[in-house]
C-alpha cells in the first residue's frame, strides 16, 4: 500500500485486553501499519478527530450503534474482535445476541474466536460470509510460544491455588448494585424474570465460594492461596479472605499470567478454565452448587467436576502432593474439541491472522467508491457529537462529571491506561520476539490546535525505535 494505513483498536477492559491489542498493535506496527490504542470511553472523541483507515471495535451492541453510524459516515472502516467472544452459553446463542444488537449490516471485517461462532454466525445471518473471519484472539497467543515467554511473573512466585470468581452481577465495582446489573442483563436482549432469577442464584453462588475459600484456607495453613476477583468485581468484599495469612486477593495483572504460576486453579462458571487447559494447569468447578442458569457451558465441561466440599479438599490435598489422577478421556478430548471450535488454534498466531484481515480488507476498500445510503445517528448521538466537537475534550469531560453518572465515572476510572504500562508490556514483547525489532509508545496529543482542543490525551500511538 503506497500510503501507511492507519488503524485505531479500542480497548475496553485493560486488565482483561490490553496485552493481545499491545501484541496486535505491535504485529501491525511491524507490517507499516499506524496503529493508536483508544481507551474505550475516549473512543467518541479520539477516533473521529483521528480519522483512521480502520476502527477495530470491542463489539457491537445497542449502546456503541451511534458511534459506529458516525465512524462509518466519515468514511471509517469498521472492524470488529469481539471481546465477549466466547459470550453466552453456546455459539447459537452469542450470534443471536449479535444480530439483535444491530449494526452489523455496517460491519466491513468481523473477527470471531473459533469455526463455532463463525458456523453459529452463517447460520443465523449475523454478519455476510465474506466479512467474517476465525482468528482467535491475539490474548491467548500469551498461552504458546514465543509469547508465554513475554507473560509478567507475579511478585509472589509459583505454585500456589488459585480461585477466579466470576460475580460481577452481584459483587459490582463499577455499578450501584444487583439492580442496575438486571437492567444491564435486560437490555443485552434477556427477560426481567431470567435476569433476577440470575441475580438471586448468582448471590448464592458468590457467598458460597467465600465461605469454601474460607474453609480451604483453614484446612491447608501451610498451603498459599490467591484469588482473584472478575476486572468488574468489587474486591473490597474479600477483604476477611486477604486478612487471612495464607491468602492473598489480587486485582492486577491477566488472569493468564496468574493460571500460568499456578498450581491448580478452582473456579464456578469462569471462562478462565479454559485458559487454564489451553496452559495445562488443572481447573476444578464447584458444581454442588452450579445452576442451570448460571452454567457456563464450556467452562464446565473443560473442568473437573467437584460434586462436594469434602471432594474439593480431597482433590487439593492430591494436587498439593502432585498425585492427582488424570481426567477422564471424555474430559480430555472435549478440551481439545473447545481448542478448536471456539479459539481456532492456541499457536500463538492469532494476533497475525487477524492483522491480516485488517491488512485485506483496508487494501480491498482503497480506491472504491462508497455506494448507498448510511444510516444516521439518533438525534441523541447528532447531539453528543455535535457537543463534543463545539466543547472539545476538557469542557465536555468537566460537564460530564458535574452532571453525568458516577457510575460510569467509576468504569471511566477503571478502563485507563497509562504509558508505562504499555511501555512495559511491549518491552515484554519485544524481548520474547525473534525480528529483533524494538517499540515504544508515545501518547496522543493533537498535531494542530483544533485536534488538540478535540482529542482526550488518553490514546497511544505505538512507534519503532530507532
Amino acid at each position: 500500500m503506497p500510503d501507511q494505513p492507519h488503524v485505531c483498536l479500542i480497548v475496553d477492559n485493560p486488565l482483561r485486553d490490553l496485552e493481545g491489542l499491545v501484541l496486535l498493535g505491535r504485529e501491525l506496527a511491524t507490517r507499516g501499519v499506524k496503529v493508536t490504542l483508544v481507551p474505550m470511553y475516549e473512543q467518541g472523541f479520539d477516533v473521529p478527530a483521528l480519522q483512521p483507515d480502520l476502527v477495530l471495535l470491542n463489539y457491537t451492541r445497542p449502546n456503541n450503534a451511534d458511534l459506529i453510524k458516525r465512524y462509518k459516515r466519515a468514511g471509517i472502516l469498521i472492524g470488529v474482535l469481539d471481546t465477549e467472544g466466547i459470550g453466552g452459553n453456546n455459539a447459537d446463542q452469542f450470534a443471536t445476541l449479535v444480530k439483535s444488537a444491530g449494526c452489523t449490516d455496517l460491519v466491513d471485517v468481523y473477527c470471531v474466536w473459533g469455526q463455532a461462532q463463525r458456523d453459529a454466525f452463517l447460520k443465523h445471518g449475523t454478519v455476510p460470509a465474506h466479512i467474517l473471519h476465525a482468528t482467535g484472539c491475539p490474548r491467548y497467543d500469551f498461552c504458546a510460544g514465543p509469547w508465554r515467554a513475554a507473560l509478567s511473573k507475579p511478585s509472589i512466585g509459583a505454585d500456589y491455588v488459585l480461585l477466579n470468581t466470576n460475580f460481577p452481577s452481584v459483587n459490582p465495582r463499577f455499578s450501584n448494585g444487583p439492580g442496575d446489573e438486571v437492567e444491564t442483563i435486560v437490555n443485552a436482549g434477556y427477560s426481567r424474570d431470567y435476569a433476577n432469577q440470575v441475580i438471586i442464584e448468582a448471590k448464592h453462588a458468590y457467598q458460597s465460594t467465600l465461605a469454601m475459600s474460607m474453609k480451604l484456607a483453614r484446612h491447608f495453613p501451610d498451603v498459599r492461596f490467591v484469588l482473584r476477583p472478575h476486572p468488574f468485581e468489587n474486591i473490597k468484599s474479600y477483604d476477611a479472605l486477604a486478612d487471612l495469612p495464607n491468602f492473598e486477593v489480587r486485582q492486577e495483572g491477566t488472569s493468564i499470567e496468574w493460571i500460568n504460576g499456578a498450581r491448580l486453579l478452582i473456579h464456578q462458571n469462569c471462562s478462565t478454565a479454559i485458559e487454564a487447559t489451553m496452559l495445562n494447569v488443572e481447573p476444578l468447578s464447584m458444581e454442588w452448587f452450579n445452576t442451570p442458569s448460571l452454567r457456563v457451558q464450556a467452562a464446565a465441561q473443560v473442568s473437573r467436576p467437584v460434586a462436594s466440599e469434602s471432594d474439593l479438599i480431597a482433590l487439593v490435598k492430591e494436587a498439593m502432593e502432585r498425585r492427582l489422577p488424570l481426567v477422564a478421556e471424555e474430559t480430555a478430548e472435549f478440551r481439545r474439541q473447545i481448542i478448536r471450535d471456539l479459539f481456532t488454534a492456541i499457536d500463538g498466531a492469532s494476533s497475525i491472522r487477524v492483522a491480516d484481515v485488517i491488512l485485506e480488507t483496508i487494501a480491498t476498500a482503497r480506491g472504491k467508491a462508497r455506494s448507498g445510503t448510511l444510516p444516521r445517528p439518533s438525534s441523541r448521538g447528532r447531539a453528543v457529537a455535535m457537543a463534543r466537537t463545539v466543547l472539545g475534550y476538557k469542557a465536555s469531560s468537566a460537564l460530564r462529571r458535574r452532571f453525568g453518572s458516577a457510575e460510569i465515572e467509576r468504569r471511566r476510572l477503571g478502563k485507563t491506561f497509562a504509558v508505562d504500562m504499555v511501555g512495559a508490556v511491549l518491552g515484554r514483547i519485544d524481548a520474547a520476539s525473534v525480528d529483533g525489532r524494538r517499540f515504544s509508545v508515545r501518547r496522543v496529543v493533537g498535531d494542530t490546535r483544533r485536534m488538540a482542543r478535540v482529542v482526550s490525551g488518553a490514546s497511544l500511538q505505538l512507534t519503532e525505535a530507532s
